[in-house]
């Protein structure tokens, strides 16, 4: 199931699953907080917690402009079934409910790969390699 649009209902603090959830699966919702090589986005997980039986979000973990990964996996039989995996930008968060609509990986890269992003990602790279001076007259010279 890939869908458009999810919305999940707020119940005081708390953020209830999506119809999406599949009770026996894996299932997640992560921030995407930029690009990595080996998993395609670096993540943010956000934490469930429980109201009785029910795993529920932190109303505070969503913010209007964000993008999430939303999935929704179950093994069975040797093979892996994807009920949904997708990524959402977070367009609403009203009283009653977060709206999150699909985004494409375009939309992905472009949001991601703006110029600070782009610099910050560098700097953080560079900082691997060389000493900060190094790194900060790298940045002098190429801009």
């Amino acid at each position: 199931m890939n869908s458009d649009e999810i919305i999940m209902e707020i119940t005081s603090q708390f953020v209830r699953k999506h119809e999406y959830w599949e009770n026996r699966g894996k299932n997640w919702i992560a921030r995407i907080t930029g690009l990595d090589e080996k998993y395609g986005y670096k993540r943010e997980f956000l934490q469930t917690t429980k109201i009785g039986k029910e795993k529920v979000f932190l109303l505070e973990d969503f913010h209007v402009g964000e993008i999430y990964e939303v999935a929704s996996l179950h093994s069975g039989g040797g093979t892996t079934h994807v009920g949904l995996r997708d990524t959402f930008v977070c367009t609403e968060i009203t009283e009653t409910h977060v709206v999150l609509e699909c985004i494409s990986q375009e939309g992905v890269l472009k949001r991601c790969c703006n110029q600070k992003n782009v610099a910050v990602n560098l700097v953080q790279q560079l900082l691997k390699v060389v000493t900060k001076d190094e790194a900060v007259e790298l940045i002098e010279v190429y801009g």
